[in-house]
């Protein structure tokens, strides 16, 4: 009897770990799994542009091409809405957009726009890659290709590396 009661036991705390082991990766998986359906997913997004400016066309087609669907707002001034979203001078490009209550200036790559949608740390507000450099989407030159970072724009003002691009 005691015998059982130990083998009993023994099987409680090895099925009771597996369990655990099995839920850790269960978790793990599922963030997984959502950034994957951000990745596919449609994103919808306003984006505010001047009309003679063609780069931020070719941007829109990225996107577009990625899944992003506009609501394209061209005007001859938009510095308002870069002031709205904390868009310094020294952070902005051409256009300024607008998803899902978050800010993305300029020429950032859709594929990184979905991975911050998937999970946007608690104290960013948007992504920007200030200026227009050659290479991002949107400012192709053939085989061109300037190195240039994505950077988080912290509540507090502060930007961090999202990711690089060499």
């Amino acid at each position: 009897m005691k015998r059982l009661a130990i083998v009993a036991g023994v099987l409680v705390v090895a099925l009771g770990a597996a369990g655990a082991y099995w839920l850790t990766q269960s978790r793990a998986q599922m963030g997984d799994s959502e950034i994957v359906q951000v990745a596919q997913q449609e994103i919808q997004a306003q984006v505010y542009r001047t009309p003679t400016c063609g780069c931020c066309g070719s941007w829109v087609e990225h996107a577009t091409n990625h899944g992003f669907i506009f609501e394209d707002n061209i005007q001859e001034d938009i510095t308002p809405i870069k002031e709205q979203f904390g868009i310094t001078p020294d952070l902005a490009s051409c256009h300024t957009t607008v998803a899902a209550g978050y800010v993305f200036e300029g020429h950032i790559p859709a594929a990184d726009v979905k991975k911050f949608l998937a999970d946007p740390p608690a104290d960013v507000v948007g992504l920007t890659v200030p200026g227009m450099p050659i290479g991002s989407p949107g400012m192709e030159m053939g085989d061109r290709q300037e190195p240039y970072e994505v950077l988080a724009l912290h509540k507090d003002g502060s930007t961090s590396v999202f990711q690089g691009y060499k």
